[in-house]
């Protein structure tokens, strides 16, 4: 398989940012941060040597984070609108 240079940057790109990133405008240096994010945070995880039911409870964990920040964004948002 033979990838040209536009390709290759596509990939990356939905890697970093998922479905079509290549248009939506990111800076290279923003995609390289990205999956240099990615690659510390596996290696976090990989060195803590957790065991399997250890990381469910993180993906529970993270998956509350997620929605409390989510209902607090949410939140903020209307409070804006509400000044306006």
């Amino acid at each position: 398989m033979s990838m040209t240079p536009k390709e290759f940057m596509k990939a990356v790109y939905e890697i970093a940012y998922g479905e079509d990133a290549y248009f939506r405008g990111f800076f290279p240096e923003e995609v390289v941060e990205r999956l240099q994010e990615f690659s510390d945070n596996s290696l976090i995880l990989e060195e803590s040597s957790l065991e399997p039911e250890e990381y469910e409870k993180l993906d529970e964990q993270l998956e509350e984070s997620y929605r409390r920040g989510y209902m607090d964004g949410k939140k903020f948002a209307l409070q804006q609108q509400e000044a306006k």
